[in-house]
């Protein structure tokens, strides 16, 4: 019953393949993040890339004109792509002759790969001249607007 040195011989490939085969299995099922951290640091991976989204939902609704103390109504949406959960201060300001008012502003948590969306109303004091309306991303420098016409 002992093994000659020709069987060992015979069943050399067959363990080197097992041994492969298990070697690749756990390599590939163990935690690939420090191999995944690795190959984007030597630009071997592309970098995922950072960015938040501002925009108006239906941009064609916008209001085009309004009186005195008509509400003026719209929606935002800030979509999150910063890769990680972000906190945004956006103020919303109406600006006519140099003169701003602040009618909305906070601060709101955005989850990743989440959305925001946000239904303005306010009431507008004075329509003297051309009314320019802005959104604005404090923290990421970014902003939107639209103008309301006398």
């Amino acid at each position: 019953m002992y093994r000659t040195t020709q069987q060992l011989v015979k069943l050399a490939p067959l363990l080197i393949g097992a041994t492969l085969v298990v070697g690749m299995l756990i390599f590939f099922n163990s935690d690939n993040a420090a191999i995944h951290n690795e190959l984007i640091a030597l630009s071997l991976l592309p970098k995922p890339e950072k960015l938040t989204e501002l925009y108006f939902d239906a941009n064609e609704k916008l209001p085009k004109s309004a009186t005195k103390n008509q509400t003026i109504s719209f929606a935002f949406i800030i979509h999150n792509l910063e890769t990680t959960d972000y906190q945004y201060a956006y103020d919303v300001v109406v600006k006519s002759q140099g003169t701003r008012r602040i009618v909305d502003s906070e601060n709101i948590l955005v989850k990743n790969g989440q959305y925001y969306i946000k239904i303005e109303k306010f009431n507008l004091k004075y329509i003297s001249k051309d009314q320019e309306v802005i959104v604005e991303l404090i923290n990421k420098g970014l902003s939107i607007d639209f103008w309301i016409r006398k």
